[in-house]
């Protein structure tokens, strides 16, 4: 008599069944997990609203996914193991920088050079190897085998209807809640910043991951549309030759006001480091005639005229200007690559031979120190060629969230935040633990250029000099007023810290500008005078230069554009009545 088979043949393909579904629900699972990671991380900087809307287009994005493919059974499996392997890139994304994945991230990815995509690839952290093999191993329960039953084609159009309903009504909210953000400038090349709804669908997961990548071409579109325009620019420029390399850094700041540094009479020990120093210049009265970066930089670095009100002029800056002269130029950037305030910077930052994006996420988030750029640095010192050098180091400063500026061991002045949330700029109720923050910022600084220096000081051989100048400063709840953050006009928001160093090398050679530059300490100075001073300082003849605007020339102007910010008239409180 032969043996009855169909039943144990029935439970095995049972079984199959059970482990394919329960596999193709762990996908599922993993695909939705960026958007509960992300709250518990980072959930206080979100509103209530917001926070829903993470949660809902990340559980509706894939549901949509599900019944539109599950009568597909491979293509759903391929779908969702992709969904699950992104998704665990974006949660080790999220614990590193408390944000996903965004359109900076794919501007690194998208330059990275394959040597630097070796060591990345070298360098992949263990935990996420492994995720990424329970996936791939997930996905091989998942697939289903030859001769296993398939499915009916049809659509669940329940709950597609149900999934397309919610996501175009969550679509519609953010649209209604979040206008476009307003120009700031005459031209309107770049795309808005996203912010409110907006801005939480782009980090939901996956139904954020096609507006990020819309956002990157765009983004990226922009900037090289704008840096057409100056790519082509020359200035003429030539330089002196000299018997020994020469490195010459620009360290550009940000959000850092002169006065609440101690070397400038601040009574708090913000800048110990630098105090020990006898071969440092501080100019206690720079000022800037813009109070927001996106403005302030461009003008910083070019001749772009004070008043013009545009994020893109016909003249490249002075980066093109050491090129031409004979210096190697190296970019070295802590902030984001693209976006509406980071794009007319990074116009610039191209025009270099080395462009080193080290963040992969803008100021709103926690990313690398600054001090990240120290290694960069030392690589640059230890190329063999001896060629000049001139190098640009862009930092993310001061800038808020305070806290996100430096590490733990930099907190010495307390509190700096509030035990159960993050700090609020503009609640005046928390101004003594934002003046603390701030000031901790100040002291990471102050350690950050002393390393610069110092970095500088082991290659003796080398001519060099440090020029650092914030882009603006910050206003703290000074007055009256009660503003906080910058952006308005006040003499808090156009103070400017600035200093300047050079190798006793380079001093015993330019003794008569070092004399010049310290005799200028308690001047009224413009960052639209920088130009001219780094071409003098580097040795640089550029036609067309502006007479008396360098800080080493004989005669300087009077700085007119930032006159009105420094006498600040409109921060004279009324006196009270007795």
């Amino acid at each position: 008599m032969v043996p009855h088979v169909e039943k144990p043949r029935r439970m095995a393909g049972l079984f199959s069944l059970r482990t394919r579904y329960a596999a193709l629900a762990l996908l599922f699972l993993i695909g939705f997990a960026p958007g509960p990671f992300l709250l518990a991380h980072a959930g206080a900087t979100l509103d209530l609203d917001e926070r829903i809307t993470v949660l809902a287009a990340g559980a509706l994005s894939l549901t949509a996914l599900y019944s539109l493919l599950w009568r597909f059974p491979r293509t759903i499996t391929a779908v969702l193991g992709a969904c699950a392997a992104l998704a665990a890139v974006e949660l080790r994304f999220i614990a590193d920088y408390d944000w996903p994945i965004n359109a900076n991230t794919l501007s690194l990815i998208a330059e990275t050079n394959p040597a630097e995509a070796g060591d990345l690839a070298s360098s992949i952290p263990l935990g996420l190897a492994l995720g990424e093999l329970a996936i791939m191993m997930l996905v091989w329960l998942a697939w289903p085998r030859a001769g296993a039953h398939a499915p009916s084609r049809r659509i669940d159009r329940r709950a597609l209807a149900y999934s397309a309903a919610g996501s175009a009504g969550l679509l519609a909210l953010a649209l209604i809640s979040s206008p476009a953000t307003s120009t700031l400038d005459e031209d309107s090349i770049f795309p808005s910043v996203p912010y409110g709804q907006m801005l939480a669908l782009r980090a939901s997961y996956p139904a954020g991951f096609p507006w990020v990548v819309v956002d990157y071409v765009r983004e990226r579109t922009a900037l090289m549309r704008a840096f057409r325009h100056n790519q082509n620019f020359r200035f003429g420029a030539s330089g002196t030759k000299s018997d020994r390399p020469r490195m010459y850094v620009l360290v550009i700041g940000e959000t850092a006001r002169a006065d609440r540094w101690e070397i400038n009479g601040y009574p708090r020990a913000t800048t110990p480091r630098l105090a020990r120093r006898d071969d440092l210049v501080s100019f206690k009265h720079m000022m800037s005639p813009w109070s927001y970066s996106r403005y302030a930089v461009p003008l910083l670095i070019s001749r772009k005229p004070p008043e013009m009100r545009s994020a893109v002029y016909k003249e490249a800056s002075i980066v093109t200007a050491f090129k031409e002269a004979g210096f190697h130029t190296t970019w070295i950037s802590l902030q984001a690559p693209v976006g509406f305030y980071e794009s007319p910077i990074s116009i610039h930052a191209y025009e270099a031979d080395d462009v080193r994006f080290l963040n992969s996420v803008d100021y709103s988030k926690r990313g690398k120190s600054d001090l990240a750029a120290i290694p960069e640095i030392r690589k640059l010192l230890a190329d063999g060629s001896a060629r000049d050098q001139f190098v640009v180091v862009h930092t993310l400063g001061s800038h808020f969230r305070y806290t996100d500026r430096y590490p733990p061991a930099f907190a010495r002045f307390l509190p700096d935040r509030p035990a159960d949330r993050p700090l609020r700029l503009f609640d005046p109720g928390e101004r003594e633990a934002l003046s603390n923050a701030y000031d901790n910022t100040i002291l990471f600084t102050d350690t950050f250029l002393d390393e610069v220096i110092r970095t500088l000081e082991t290659r003796p051989g080398t001519d060099s000099w440090m020029f650092y100048s914030s882009d603006h400063g910050e206003a703290l709840f000074d007055d009256c007023r009660q503003q906080s953050g910058h952006g308005q006009s006040s003499r808090q928001t156009h103070s400017v810290a600035s200093v300047f160093w050079a190798s006793p090398g380079y001093a015993d050679r330019h003794g008569a500008a070092l004399e010049t530059l310290r005799g200028r300490r308690e001047t009224l100075l413009s960052t639209a005078m920088i130009f001219e001073t780094l071409a003098d300082l580097g040795g640089l003849s550029v036609p067309g230069q502006r007479p008396q605007n360098s800080l080493v020339a004989p005669r300087l102007r009077l700085p007119a554009e930032v006159v009105t910010a420094f006498d600040d008239s409109g921060g004279k409180c009324p006196e009270k009545s007795p």
